[in-house]
């Protein structure tokens, strides 16, 4: 199958070990689905894979496919967006304290591909309303964002949030949740064009004046 993949890790120079071409179709073990994916989306995480940086003691098994986040169909033609974060079978509750969590393309083939595997509960229907293309890019960002956000800040309407960086991945999605639910928030950025994109998304409209960048 076609696929975007890291051939070895190559810490100096990470797109020499980049490769688009053809891979396996993935293996789907019991408890797993496979997914033909039909969006996909780029991560700064794409570039540790091609670095060989991972947070886990298993080092990446090379060759590996990129990709953390996407969207695509099951074979009964279900549209569904995917959970990026994996962890032991056997564990219950918060995923980010299994001290064996990974996610897609750091121990198992990632997103980038024509079909990948993942556990049946990665593959999560995608609700009416949000597109593939949208679906694609909440994963590994936008989860983080909501996370570090609504259960880690305890900040209440009202309250001002400091996002650094306006125009990064996470950056956007802290800006536009945050607009949401009621804060005043505050973002820094090195240039115009990045107070330009955190002022109005792209695609998007302007966001209210409560929206500072400095």
């Amino acid at each position: 199958m076609f696929a975007v993949y890291a051939k070895e890790a190559n810490l100096d120079d990470p797109l020499a070990s980049l490769v688009v071409g053809e891979r396996p179709d993935p293996i789907v073990k019991e408890g797993w689905v496979r997914v033909k994916v039909t969006h996909a989306s780029l991560n700064r995480h794409d570039i540790f894979t091609l670095r060989g940086m991972t947070s886990q003691e298993e080092p990446i098994p090379f060759p590996m496919i990129l990709g953390n986040d996407a969207a695509g169909l099951l074979e009964d033609g279900t549209s569904v967006v995917l959970y990026p974060v994996m962890g032991t079978d056997s564990w219950k509750g918060d995923e980010t304290i299994d001290p064996h969590w990974h996610v897609l393309s750091e121990l198992v083939p990632g997103t980038m591909a024509d079909h990948v595997a993942v556990p049946k509960r990665n593959a999560v229907p995608i609700p009416e309303g949000l597109s593939p293309l949208n679906a694609s890019l909440l994963g590994t960002a936008w989860l983080t964002a909501y996370r570090s956000l609504f259960t880690k800040s305890r900040l209440i309407p009202g309250q001002t949030l400091l996002v650094q960086g306006a125009s990064g991945g996470m950056s956007t999605a802290l800006i536009q949740m945050g607009r949401a639910a009621g804060f005043e928030v505050w973002v820094t950025t090195r240039n115009d064009e990045g107070a330009a994109i955190a002022v109005c998304p792209r695609g998007g409209t302007a966001s209210k004046p409560a929206l500072k960048a400095i």
